[in-house]
């Protein structure tokens, strides 16, 4: 029997473009299978998604865009940013009455967006964040926070968990340290790349550096004035990737160092391919892509996300990749010393974006 062909609506969260770039398998998995999609969603993540897929329909969708302080106290900062944190999701929710008044969906599939959830339509929620991870001094707030964060997960119908069930996975503690909601499961890492080895990859011995830079404003911004500083003094052949899809395609050049503004997903992959090293945030949907690749990285958390900090930690822990915090950033040496990690083994690749999604 042929099976229904659903009219779905998929919405990252935009914090970063990592919320988007992971559900880009899912789009080209649910396209192939004949799924009617509508994109929702503002600013980067759905400028982002309207380049990868620019014959979808789209659908304005504001949400939760915070800003990051210089200063690093990014706990603090959130703190702050709490009331607007939970206004946003009552106001999703309500836009999302407002979307479903005037559209049929079968389907509504969120990234990270709590309040994208209704009871008549099948709602799925995806995140690797079951429980959030806190400073030392805030531990005893940790497992409250997890029961909070349990309960906004159960109203929806379904939790997708990318990572795998074996301990650690690639997430640690974050999905798999305590017991997961019942709606929750796991549906393997979710990246953009096929990992298939179809590019070229660097056999010439000559190190090639490639520069990821993402994250919301104002760190963003400093990151990438760090990186091109530094490289910039540096005499190897270098990339950076500055992750502004809203700008287009620049490419500027000085000496040994390219700039540039945006690639599409096949581009960023011969790249990486081609790299010895991937210097980029230790945000998860970049590990899941370097895994993919096999890469070999050097993380540098954006200062004061403990999220980032914490599988930067894990991964230097399991011997993958060195990190430093972003104040003590020197790449002159700490890149002889990052190559000295294993780096991820690519294990197993999706070509032509082939998964299973679950119930689909």
């Amino acid at each position: 029997m042929q099976p229904k062909l659903l009219r779905i609506l998929i919405s990252p969260l935009d914090w970063g473009l990592g919320h988007a770039t992971r559900c880009i398998p899912i789009i080209w998995q649910l396209l192939k299978s004949g799924h009617k999609i509508t994109l929702a969603g503002n600013g980067r993540s759905l400028v982002l998604l309207e380049k990868e897929f620019p014959l979808l329909e789209t659908i304005e969708l504001q949400g939760f865009s915070p800003s990051y302080p210089k200063s690093g106290k990014m706990l603090l900062h959130l703190l702050l940013l709490l009331p607007k944190f939970i206004f946003s999701i009552l106001r999703e929710h309500q836009q999302l009455s407002n979307v479903l008044s005037t559209n049929s969906f079968d389907v509504i599939i969120s990234d990270n967006r709590y309040g994208l959830f209704n009871k008549k339509i099948r709602s799925v929620i995806i995140t690797h964040q079951v429980m959030i991870k806190l400073p030392n001094w805030l531990k005893l707030a940790e497992y409250p926070i997890y029961v909070v964060s349990r309960f906004m997960i159960s109203r929806f119908n379904e939790c997708w968990i990318p990572d795998t069930l074996g301990i650690p996975g690639l997430s640690g503690d974050l999905s798999h340290k305590y017991t997961l909601p019942r709606n929750a499961c796991f549906v393997g890492p979710l990246t953009r790349f096929s990992g298939s080895g179809y590019f070229e990859t660097n056999c010439s011995g000559e190190i090639r550096i490639t520069a990821i830079i993402s994250g919301p404003e104002p760190q963003r911004s400093l990151f990438e004035e760090l990186i091109t500083k530094q490289l910039s003094d540096l005499n190897l052949t270098s990339t950076i990737l500055s992750g502004r899809p809203d700008f287009g395609k620049t490419v500027d050049s000085v000496g040994c160092l390219t700039i540039i503004s945006h690639l599409e997903t096949h581009e960023l992959e011969q790249i990486i391919a081609v790299s010895t090293l991937v210097i980029c945030r230790s945000g998860y949907s970049s590990i899941m892509d370097l895994a993919a690749m096999g890469s070999k990285a050097l993380f540098v958390p954006t200062p004061g996300q403990t999220e980032q900090i914490y599988l930067a930690e894990l991964h230097q822990q399991l011997g993958i990749a060195l990190w430093r915090p972003q104040d003590k950033l020197n790449l002159k040496i700490d890149i002889p010393e990052a190559l000295k990690y294993k780096g991820y083994i690519q294990k197993s690749a999706m070509p032509d974006h082939t998964f299973t999604i679950p119930g689909f």
